[in-house]
């Protein structure tokens, strides 16, 4: 026992002079949730106004039922159309389509099949997008087209909008916009997670340079054990996750509603909060366990722990929310730890997750955590039999 806590203190000490390591696993992190948070706080919003922007290319003659037509547009909130030629360049960045008003609108109107408007895309844009705005188009000519026959047929405007367009027979169900998380909560989630996950990289390297200064060997002449110096050199790190975990609901609760960005709300069940934690640390620090017994160079644990977190982060939903990918990518994110410890993560702090609603994912990270700490383990044995 005196072992171990002399073991503990010294890892304590090696861990406060590192100002790199801290930076790190600190200040790396709350950078990412800052400048993530606000940069994606438009994407997130859950009342932002969806807003096409494009151009309009109207005829050079206009007639009336053009005019009415553009009437129509200017009123849908949808759209925002700025004047422009067809020569005009289209692009993502910008405006990224181009809606034409054929000269011979009216004839088109009165002729089966004929076409009185075009669309033109930016040669980048997806099927999917090209498919909305095709849509949205073609919603808003079949709102002006069953008004312009109510008014042929002696109806008003109301009886057009109540009766034949039925504009409010499609509604919400109750309490379905809420469990989609917003900025805050997706970068406060994601980047906790990568904060955790990449204290492989100081751990391992102070497990290296123990190892070649022999440091371990004159702990364990003390009566220590093998496995009760990496615990005691695991806990101070298992400590720097809760307090990593705490900044990140301080920047998400306080600082970035002061940056303009949407708050964190703390109305959760921290039970749940901390077991998600608990899990997620645990398994962080086995990775970080296997990275420094089975490294044998400072190089090669700092590429392998960097690129494995990164790796990690990209195909689990940190980086790139998982609704944004593939299918095929959402399956392959759905076997990552890191994703396990997102959407635990996502369930308390959208949803008010209890601590039963994720003890599934907690399960997970757990099991994972012991089948890696065990490997890990077992490298540490065999390297200390043949060192």
């Amino acid at each position: 026992m005196t072992a171990f806590i002399a073991a503990l203190r010294k890892e304590l000490r090696l861990l406060l002079r590192d100002w790199h390591a801290l930076l790190l696993l600190f200040l790396m992190p709350s950078a990412f949730v800052i400048i993530m948070s606000l940069a994606l706080a438009g994407s997130f919003a859950d009342d932002q106004q969806l807003q096409l922007k494009g151009y309009l290319v109207s005829p050079d003659t206009p007639s009336a039922a053009s005019d009415d037509f553009l009437a129509t547009l200017n009123t849908s909130a949808l759209f925002d159309l700025q004047p422009a030629t067809l020569t005009t360049p289209l692009r993502l960045s910008g405006r990224s389509f181009v809606l034409q008003i054929h000269e011979d609108f009216d004839a088109a109107l009165d002729t089966p099949g004929a076409s009185g408007l075009s669309l033109g895309f930016a040669a980048e844009m997806g099927l999917r997008e090209r498919a909305l705005i095709r849509a949205a188009v073609q919603q808003l000519f079949a709102k002006y087209y069953t008004h312009l026959i109510a008014y042929e047929l002696g109806y008003d405007d109301d009886y057009a909008r109540e009766e034949l367009l039925r504009e409010g027979f499609v509604s919400e169900l109750p309490g379905s916009t809420g469990g989609s998380p917003n900025a805050v909560q997706q970068n406060v989630s994601g980047w906790l997670i990568f904060a955790m996950f990449i204290i492989a990289i100081p751990l391992s390297t102070t497990v290296i340079q123990e190892r070649s200064e022999r440091t371990l060997m004159r702990l364990q002449t003390l009566g220590a054990s093998l496995i009760s110096i990496y615990l005691a050199k695991l806990l101070p790190y298992g400590v720097v996750n809760l307090l990593q975990l705490l900044l990140m609901l301080v920047l998400g609760a306080w600082l970035l509603p002061l940056l303009g960005a949407r708050g964190l709300s703390l109305q959760i069940n921290w039970s749940a909060l901390l077991l998600m934690g608990l899990a997620t640390s645990f398994a962080a620090l086995c990775v970080a366990s296997l990275v420094a017994t089975a490294a044998r160079t400072v190089e090669q644990a700092t590429v392998f722990s960097g690129g494995l977190t990164i790796l990690l982060a990209a195909i689990s939903g940190i980086m790139i929310p998982t609704f944004i990918m593939p299918q095929a990518m959402q399956s392959m994110a759905a076997m990552s730890p890191m994703n396990w410890a997102l959407e635990g993560f996502l369930e308390v702090l959208v949803r008010q997750g209890t601590p039963s609603d994720v003890m599934h994912y907690c399960f997970r990270l757990f099991l994972f955590g012991l089948l890696i700490g065990t490997l890990a383990a077992f490298l540490l044995k065999r390297n200390n039999q043949h060192g």
